[in-house]
């Protein structure tokens, strides 16, 4: 894998993210989880054009395994807990380590290092800040609900994405 193999993946994956979310905010109900949806969207639209200008402006496709995780959280569950579950306990932690195990790929590339490290902390940061909103609000207590979120993990599972996005030792 090169390292501009690498730059792209993560790039795919953060525009996923971005895009994803960006679509899906306004088409949710509870206000707090609208704005939460909304920041986090923006924080991973950043880390995108970062990625992009890593790679002088290219395109990739986003990854269609966030994209299609993300739009399945939203249609059982027009609240927004369902989108931010599957953020914090679903995509967050394959996104966390996909860039650990980009960096195994990069050997001593600073650069790329650094873009990583700030791409985890930004994850890291948005799982944090949906903790803290989720917090506040009302618990849900649906069965279907817990099968809509058991079945978004199930998906990316049998996609081959059990731990990661598709960057492994």
């Amino acid at each position: 894998m090169t390292r501009r193999d690498v730059a792209s993946h993560l790039f795919s994956c953060c525009d996923a993210v971005y895009r994803s979310l960006g679509e899906s905010a306004p088409l949710l109900e509870d206000d707090a989880y609208v704005v939460r949806v909304h920041e986090m969207s923006r924080a991973f639209g950043a880390l995108a054009l970062a990625w992009r200008e890593e790679l002088g402006g290219a395109s990739v496709e986003p990854l269609a395994q966030i994209e299609s995780t993300i739009r399945a959280s939203v249609a059982p569950d027009p609240s927004g807990a369902l989108c931010l579950y599957a953020m914090s306990m679903v995509i967050g932690p394959r996104l966390l380590v996909s860039f650990r195990d980009a960096r195994h790929w990069l050997g001593d590339d600073e650069t790329l290092f650094a873009l990583i490290d700030l791409s985890a902390r930004v994850t890291v940061g948005e799982l944090h800040r949906v903790a803290n909103v989720v917090h506040e609000q009302a618990d849900v207590d649906d069965p279907r609900w817990r099968h809509a979120a058991r079945a978004l993990v199930e998906e990316l599972d049998a996609s081959g994405n059990v731990d990661s996005f598709g960057i492994s030792r």
